[in-house]
């Protein structure tokens, strides 16, 4: 290639601003370098090069977004199909957007570099509410900037070079109607890369555009993902998940906390149990579908779509009222797991999602178990690898993991638009826990009862499609996996010592009688604990559980002996009238006893007596003797959670309070 033609081609449009995005790169990576540098100490301990390698690369991502969002206006004027764009004045207004822009970017990312020795995390939008009202802002700015005048020094080295790097357009291709197509054609043809990357190198229809919280997948310290992210990245991410007011209803610490405190203490007549855990998330596993625990539906005639469950449902321990923390799937691990509610949005999208949090897997480990997550979505999907990484496990199991098995079906087994079949990997998550030296955790996720509401060609028969929607078919299905599941763990020696713990992400809106309509009925899920010797107690037990009692209820029946943090109660230790449940959604919603509540934040908007009345229709609000009562513990639960979250303080450390 002569060097007129190399010359022409680096001054075409599309080169010049991939140039000019290069050096973006080349800044956020000295600025990675150096945060690392002046926070050494914190990272020193579990880094290696191979370390440093993985996060590089996963920290490219995340760059990727925030440049691209950052400098999307530079890349529309830059791409636009206008041919007075290389004149000066536009070029050079160009020129200055962009290096402005990169600018504020560097100053955040070197600022965090200061910042983080302090907060232990980016900075997120919520930094401006916790700043609001103070008056020495800038003044505290100043003095960091000259006790670290080497971070000054760098940063105007980088816009110095951005400044001198700069390659402006190229020159206009005559005539003009040649030069119109060239650019419109480049500019639809840079469109879906910049989506691309704004979402974090992802168009899968499984996976959300990546949230600060991905960035646990990347490293084996949760400190460590101060070093994958980037500022303006989790600035970006977190600028419609800014932390509500915290609510102060109660003044007085002590008052609160003898009314509601997420302090587990160690019963001093704990019996200790080294037993396997085992959990059972199953998509959309409503408790309406569940036929034993709907006797009276259908005039007595309803028989649902679980005939295994309905099995295991008589060998297990359930209680009366079982509920979901959540309609939503992405919430589920963190109930479940680390005894998280939804505080009216995701937890792991919200400005929380890098709290140090105590979970089933970091209390486990601390006895010697094994941990391992299960999963047979892209190894992306809902960010679930990254989650349960920063709460702890070990291990993750996706599809990738399921394909690279050859004794497994590879590909053939995968559903064309979510993941693998239920089946072929509850088989590879039976055999995968036969090679875990116990005891362990684990945990799956199904996934092949959702939409579009398929299963697999041999079953078609099988399972035809019966009631009044097609996922019925696919919840039989399913429900034929888990016999399947437990018939091959139930032939391998760990499964006597193994509890298995039965539930659903959320119930399904595919619903079909009036009572799973509305509020409350859309939050029933089962929760079954099963355990195979019978030591644990069977059948149903009065009272309320729901997912965040999860954690507890396991960690109580083990005999964890240290104190520890979980926003749900140990069922199996706590009187019946004394259980209740939450959830937010649209509002907040709280169980107990017979009787739910509703609030708009401020007073009690409705009561109702929910088992007697199941369709909501008489509001007792005004007329419930407890009601008084039931509104200090939901604002007692609402005020410790968001004072906890805020503080970063959800484990328990030296002292407990």
């Amino acid at each position: 290639m002569s060097g007129k033609r190399l010359g022409k081609i680096l001054s075409s449009n599309p080169a010049g601003l991939i140039i000019n995005l290069f050096w973006v790169y080349v800044c956020y990576e000295v600025c990675r370098l150096a945060f690392m540098a002046e926070n050494w100490q914190m990272f020193s301990a579990g880094m290696s090069w191979k370390a440093f390698w993985q996060i590089t690369l996963g920290g490219l991502k995340f760059d990727t977004s925030a440049i691209f969002y950052t400098n999307s206006l530079v890349i529309l004027l830059y791409l636009l199909p206008l041919h007075v764009k290389e004149r000066r004045w536009y070029w050079l207004t160009t020129k200055w957007i962009y290096v402005i822009i990169n600018a504020v970017c560097l100053f955040m990312n070197l600022a965090d570099t200061v910042f983080f020795e302090f907060r232990k995390h980016r900075t997120s939008m919520a930094v401006f509410d916790e700043f609001k009202g103070e008056g020495n802002i800038g003044g505290i700015v100043g003095t960091e900037i000259i006790s670290h005048w080497y971070l000054a020094v760098l940063f105007v080295a980088m816009v110095a070079l951005l400044w001198r790097c700069y390659r402006m357009p190229g020159t206009p291709v005559k005539p003009l109607k040649r030069y119109y197509v060239t650019q419109i054609v480049t500019l639809v043809l840079f469109v879906p890369v910049t989506i691309f990357g704004m979402r974090g190198n992802t168009f899968f229809s499984a996976t959300r555009p990546i949230a600060v919280s991905y960035a646990h997948r990347y490293v084996s310290d949760p400190i460590q993902t101060g070093i994958v992210l980037n500022t303006p990245f989790s600035i970006i991410r977190t600028i419609n998940q800014l932390p509500k007011e915290t609510p102060v209803y109660f003044t007085d610490r002590a008052e609160m906390l003898a009314i509601y405190n997420p302090v587990h203490q160690p019963s001093d007549s704990a019996v200790v149990r080294k037993k396997n855990i085992v959990i059972l998330i199953v998509e959309s596993f409503a408790q309406e579908f569940v036929g034993s625990l709907n006797r009276h539906l259908d005039g007595g005639t309803y028989k649902g779509y679980t005939p295994f469950a309905d099995e295991l449902l008589e060998q297990s321990l359930y209680f009366d009222q079982s509920f979901a923390n959540t309609y939503f799937s992405i919430d589920a691990p963190p109930a479940v797991f680390a005894s998280i509610p939804r505080m009216d949005r995701p937890f792991v999208t919200s400005p929380y999602s890098l709290n140090h949090l105590n979970s089933l897997a970091t209390e486990t480990r601390n006895l010697g178990y094994r941990t391992a997550f299960f999963h047979g979505a892209d190894n992306e999907s809902l960010g679930f690898n990254a989650f349960v990484r920063s709460i702890g496990f070990e291990e993750y199991f996706g599809k990738d993991e399921f394909v690279a098995d050859k004794r497994f079906g590879g590909m053939k087994e995968f559903d064309g638009k979510w993941g693998i079949w239920d089946e072929p990997f509850l088989q590879f998550f039976a055999t995968k826990l036969g090679e875990m030296p116990e005891p362990f955790l684990a945990g799956v996720f199904t996934l092949s009862s959702h939409h579009p509401f398929n299963i697999p060609d041999r079953y078609r028969d099988t399972f035809p499609d019966e009631g009044l929607h097609k996922l019925h078919k696919c919840i039989r299905y399913t429900d034929h996996s888990l016999r399947r599941f437990f018939e091959t763990a139930s032939k391998q020696p760990w499964y006597k010592n193994t509890i298995f713990v039965l539930t659903a992400d959320h119930a399904s809106s595919k619903r079909t009688h009036e009572e799973y309509f509305g509020e409350v009925g859309g939050f029933r899920v089962p929760i079954l604990f099963f355990d195979p010797l019978g030591e644990m107690p069977r059948g149903k037990h009065p009272g309320i559980v729901q997912q965040m009692d999860i954690m507890p209820t396991l960690l109580g029946y083990i005999g964890y002996d240290r104190p520890y943090v979980a926003f749900g109660k140990d069922v199996l230790n706590t009187p019946a009238d004394e259980t209740w449940a939450f959830n937010w959604d649209l509002f907040p919603q709280y169980f107990k006893g017979k009787y739910v509540m509703r609030s708009d934040g401020t007073q009690v908007t409705e009561i109702y007596n929910y088992v007697d009345d199941p369709l909501l229709k008489e509001n007792l609000k005004g007329r419930f003797e407890g009601e008084e009562e039931m509104f200090d513990e939901m604002k007692a639960i609402i005020q410790t959670y968001m004072e906890r979250m805020k503080a970063d303080d959800v484990t328990v450390k030296e002292t407990v309070q």
